[in-house]
């Protein structure tokens, strides 16, 4: 090997400065192609529905004192079905800040996700070249640098890089290694400058996202096994990490309560570990859902090794339920032992190994589903704080190859990162809007019934803007074979059953709808879009049978039900007024009219009608009256009504 080749690889692999503007380039790189995409899946809630982000600046005291999920659902106790509630306020805060200067514009926040994630390759960087120091000396760097490109390339990431939201993933874990990162530094030079910079960035993960609480444990451990055996040096680090945790667990508790995990909920879609039986949800036993938990924990090895096939969703029933005696569980309850049983025995003559088991193992545990349900069987976001540990365990492998072979260890590295580059470029464009996502993802995850469920709603978004009945069935009819598909994986799936409802609604068998509403409504009582929804196709289907078989009294009772449900819609009230007036109860139809007229004082139509009533009452002066209001709101009053020439 020539002296100039070794002297450019030698600054390639030890020129810390060129290191960042590689790991920064790298990650704009990889993501470049997301910044034309769309807001996606959950951004909504996080940003364009939610009212405290759209607020600004203004609206971050509300960020800070309510659950996350209030401003999108602006209602109270309505952000809590999700079991436990989420208090991630960082994240938001950002998205309030980036709001108040660029607004409702995509570009802006992908280059802000892309943005955060090349700091964090240049963070995870910064602490590894320091960790490490002591035990791998001179090869610290070249170990940095080949876990962080790793870190940046790993297609498994593109969830959380190219999904907006996940930038509260991105920033808990950013904050999480910078306060790792300042303790090292406290460690070293006892300065307590450096200790409350830890504490404050560990607060800081703790708010964006509550798994960064593993590093808790994690930072104290690490320290004390790679790099100093100052116990009272860990001591302090640890009781500064215990003292943000604790301040953040107040917070927590003042806003959502001091019972964070309770009411999980009885629906599949929300509670994995539930089954149906004889139309009933009931819980699954011990070893379905050991199944079903060790079966994902091998998935996610698998994916960290082979991140082929992507997708965003892992719900019921796209993990099947095989209990403890499938092959993936077997070799996962084998893989996991003998990784445990090796960090805890190895961890004086192999701590580098054991310490990246436990940097995988320890925010793994967290959203594994063993310690408390999650509400969803795995998701590959729920890997980016893991994987962590996972590039750790590469790169040090590399790293020791370098001892004896230079040249093979970099170019193994390399073509890990181009062939992980590839996939994360090609997966990216799956994420340019939510149709686009179902779409390609529906054919990893042919057996969630959520997905299905998306892929029908996002096609009956266009219905009420259509007026062809022609066009409108071509449409539900695609978006009903996706929803039978769903009911099929899961039949007590009420959302599912309420877009049903709305396919019947929109193709106006009201009769059909009414059921399916019902469904939903005898599962979850609460359910304001089914109840409204409900009460919508009862007025219709009162004005079909009015309208079409004569039947007015049995008109009269659909409009009575729906005026049950909401006394003031004026439509019930109208149509309920022209069914009295049919059956010759002219006081009724009058007494209907004007209370259309008290909410809405320049309905010309309900003056009209008024006329019409007057009229066939024989109070012809009183009917000329309304005619001539009727006709000064609305000229083509007449016309609208079939008496040309007025």
């Amino acid at each position: 090997m020539s002296s100039t080749h070794s002297e450019r690889m030698h600054r390639l692999l030890y020129d810390i400065k060129l290191h960042k503007i590689i790991l920064l380039l790298l990650a704009f790189l990889l993501y470049a192609n997301t910044l034309g995409h769309q807001f996606v899946l959950d951004d909504g809630i996080v940003i364009t529905e939610n009212k405290f982000v759209k607020n600004g600046i203004s609206g971050i005291p509300d960020l800070i004192s309510k659950d996350s999920f209030y401003g999108f659902f602006k209602k109270q106790g309505k952000e809590k079905l999700v079991a436990g509630g989420r208090y991630r306020p960082m994240s938001l805060i950002l998205f309030a800040c980036v709001y108040q200067l660029f607004g409702a514009e995509p570009a802006i926040f992908h280059f802000l996700s892309i943005l955060l994630y090349g700091i964090l390759g240049i963070a995870f960087y910064l602490l590894l070249q320091k960790l490490f120091s002591p035990k791998l000396q001179n090869l610290s760097t070249p170990f940095a640098l080949f876990a962080a490109l790793l870190f940046i390339a790993h297609p498994v990431h593109t969830e959380c890089v190219a999904n907006i939201k996940g930038a509260d993933e991105i920033c808990a874990l950013l904050f999480s290694l910078l306060a790792f990162y300042f303790s090292l530094w406290y460690a070293d030079t006892k300065k307590h400058i450096y200790l409350l910079i830890a504490s404050v960035c560990f607060l800081s993960g703790l708010l964006s996202k509550e798994n960064a609480i593993a590093y808790l444990a994690f930072i104290p451990v690490a320290i004390y096994v790679l790099y100093s055996n100052d116990k009272s040096s860990t001591f302090r680090i640890s009781a500064s990490l215990v003292a943000s945790t604790l301040i953040f667990l107040f917070m927590r508790a003042e806003v959502l309560g001091f019972n964070p995990f309770t009411g999980l909920s009885n629906e599949l879609m929300n509670n994995p570990f539930v089954k149906i039986s004889n139309g009933v949800s009931q819980p699954m036993n011990f070893f379905e859902k050991a199944g079903i938990i060790s079966y994902t924990l091998f998935e996610y090895l698998r994916l960290l090794i082979f991140p082929h096939p992507l997708t965003h969703d892992y719900y019921p029933k796209q993990i099947p339920v095989l209990g403890l005696i499938s092959v993936k569980s077997l070799l996962a309850i084998l893989l996991y032992g003998s990784m445990i049983l090796f960090a805890v025995i190895k961890i004086r003559k192999n701590p580098v190994i054991s310490v990246s088991i436990i940097c995988y193992l320890f925010p793994l545990f967290l959203v594994s589903n063993i310690l408390f349900p999650i509400g969803t069987n795995m998701g590959e976001r729920f890997l980016f704080m893991p994987s962590v540990g996972f590039c750790i365990i590469i790169a040090f492998l590399l790293a020791n190859y370098i001892r004896t072979n230079l040249n093979n260890a970099v170019y193994v590295m390399g073509i890990l990162c181009v062939l992980y580059s590839i996939k994360t470029i090609l997966r990216n464009p799956a994420w340019h809007d939510n149709l686009t996502l179902f779409t390609t993802d529906v054919k990893t995850s042919n057996n969630s019934a959520k997905i299905h469920n998306g892929i029908a709603g996002m096609m009956l978004e266009k219905v009420p803007e259509l007026k062809d009945s022609a066009e409108i069935r071509k449409i539900t009819s695609k978006a009903r074979v996706e929803l039978e598909k769903a009911l099929a994986i899961h039949p007590l799936y009420t959302e599912a059953q309420l877009q049903m409802g709305n396919i019947h609604y929109f193709e106006k068998n009201y009769e059909e709808a009414i059921k399916r509403y019902n469904i939903v409504l005898k599962n979850l009582p609460e359910d304001e879009d089914a109840f409204k929804n409900l009460q919508m196709a009862l007025r219709e289907r009162g004005r079909q049978i009015g309208m079409q078989t004569g039947n007015i009294a049995l008109a009269k009772d659909y409009l009575k039900q729906s005026l049950g449900m909401n006394p003031k819609d004026a439509e019930a009230m109208m149509l309920m007024g022209i069914a009295e007036g049919s059956s010759g109860n002219y006081p009724e139809a009058a007494g209907n009219f004007y209370k259309v007229l008290e909410s809405e004082p320049k309905n010309a139509q309900a003056y009209f009608n008024l006329g019409i009533t007057f009229r066939n009452s024989g109070q012809m002066t009183r009917a000329d009256s309304m005619f001539q209001e009727a006709a000064r709101l609305d000229p083509k009053i007449y016309e609208k009504n079939g008496v040309p020439g007025k």
